[in-house]
C-alpha cells in the first residue's frame, strides 16, 4: 500500500481524486493538507491528519507520494517543495501556468528522480483508450482531421478563484480545453501551427469564455478544436471525431462508434470499449517498478506549450508555431 498525502481538498480533490485514489486498491490516504481547516469532508472520508500548513504534511517520513490539486498559480511551489521532500508527486492539470514554471517543476522532479505525473484523466478513459489503439493499428487509414470539443456552462461565483486570469493562467483553454488538446497531442503528435479565435464575457471571467482553433500536426492531421464555458444550459458535454481514408471514430458523452470502409460501406456503428488501468492504477504501477507515467511532466509542459501557443494566437491574430512558444 501506497501511502499519500492530498495538498488541496477542494472539490476536485473530493469528487475525483480520492474515490479513483480509493478505488485503486493500492493507496491510502494518510493526510490531507489546505488553507481552510476541515469542514468535516476529510474525517469523513477516514482522513485522520489534517494540516493547515502543507508543510507539516511533506514532512512526514511515513507519506510515500502527494496529489498537488490547489490553484494554479501554487503548482509550482507545492510541486518543487514536494520533490524537495522527495516525494513522487500527480499534479492536477494543467502542470503550470506557464512554461516558465513548468521548467522550474521538471528541473525539481529530475533531481528528485520520483515518479512524477500529470493528472490528464482523459487519457484512461477506456473509450479514448479504444480510439488510440485503432489510430495506431492503422484500421481507419491515413489519418486526415479531427474535432474536438468541450461545451460547459462554467458559471464561477463572483469570489471564485477561477474568475481570476492572474491565478488561472487564462480562462476555458487553460482551465478545461487542456484535457482535449492533451488528447490531440496524444493522438496525432506534435502541433506546427496554431491559429485561434476567442470571445470574452467579462461577467464570468477576466480571460476567455469561447474559443475555437485549428491545429495542424507534424503527422499531417489538422483539428478543429473548441472550447466554451458558456454553452446554455449545458451542464456538461464533450465530443471528438476522426476521420481517415479507411474510417471514422466518432465519441460523444457515453456514445463511442467506429465506421469501416471495409464494413457495410462504413456505416457507424456502436462499439464497446474493453476497460483499461485508471490513472491512479497507473501511477501506482510507475511508483512501484520505476516506469515513466505515460501523462509525465513532460508531456504536460508540451502539452502547455500548446495551450500557450493559442492564447499567443489569440492575442497575436496570427498563426503561430508553437515551438516559438517560450512562455
Amino acid at each position: 500500500m501506497i501511502n499519500i498525502g492530498i495538498i488541496g481538498m477542494g472539490g476536485i480533490a473530493r469528487l475525483l481524486h480520492i474515490p479513483q485514489m480509493q478505488s485503486s486498491g493500492k493507496f491510502k490516504i494518510r493526510a490531507a493538507a489546505d488553507i481552510r481547516p476541515d469542514d468535516g469532508s476529510a474525517a469523513n472520508m477516514g482522513i485522520e491528519n489534517y494540516y493547515t500548513n502543507y508543510k507539516k504534511l511533506l514532512a512526514d517520513p511515513e507519506i510515500d507520494a502527494v496529489l498537488i490539486s490547489t490553484t494554479h498559480d501554487l503548482h509550482r511551489e507545492h510541486c518543487c517543495a514536494a520533490f524537495e521532500a522527495g516525494k513522487h508527486v500527480i499534479v492536477e492539470k494543467p502542470i503550470a501556468r506557464n512554461l516558465e514554471e513548468s521548467s522550474r517543476i521538471l528541473e525539481a522532479a529530475d533531481k528528485a528522480g520520483t515518479a512524477f505525473m500529470v493528472g490528464f484523466c482523459e487519457r484512461f478513459d477506456p473509450g479514448h483508450v479504444y480510439i488510440k489503439n485503432v489510430l495506431s493499428s492503422g484500421k481507419i487509414g491515413r489519418l486526415l482531421s479531427a474535432r474536438i470539443d468541450h461545451y460547459q456552462n462554467f458559471n464561477p461565483a463572483p469570489d471564485s478563484w477561477w474568475r481570476s486570469t492572474e491565478t488561472v493562467g487564462g480562462g476555458a483553454v487553460i482551465g478545461s480545453g487542456v484535457h482535449r488538446l492533451d488528447l490531440l497531442r496524444w493522438y496525432f503528435g506534435e502541433p506546427i501551427r496554431v491559429y485561434a479565435e476567442g470571445i470574452g464575457m467579462p461577467e464570468r471571467l477576466e480571460a476567455e469564455a469561447c474559443v475555437h482553433a485549428v491545429i495542424a500536426f507534424d503527422s499531417g492531421v489538422v483539428a478543429d478544436f473548441s472550447i466554451n464555458w458558456a454553452a446554455f444550459s449545458y451542464l456538461y458535454y464533450e465530443g471528438l471525431s476522426v476521420s481517415g481514408t479507411a474510417g471514422m471514430l466518432v465519441k460523444q458523452d457515453g456514445m463511442l462508434k467506429l465506421g469501416l470502409g471495409s464494413v457495410e460501406g462504413g456505416i457507424l456503428k456502436d462499439v464497446k470499449a474493453p476497460e483499461c488501468p485508471s490513472m491512479y492504477e497507473h501511477f501506482a504501477h510507475c511508483i512501484e517498478t520505476g516506469e515513466t507515467p505515460l501523462t509525465n511532466g513532460k508531456e504536460g509542459h508540451e502539452t502547455l506549450r500548446l495551450v500557450r501557443a493559442i492564447y499567443k494566437s489569440l492575442k497575436s491574430g496570427e498563426v503561430v508555431n508553437p515551438k516559438d512558444v517560450k512562455f
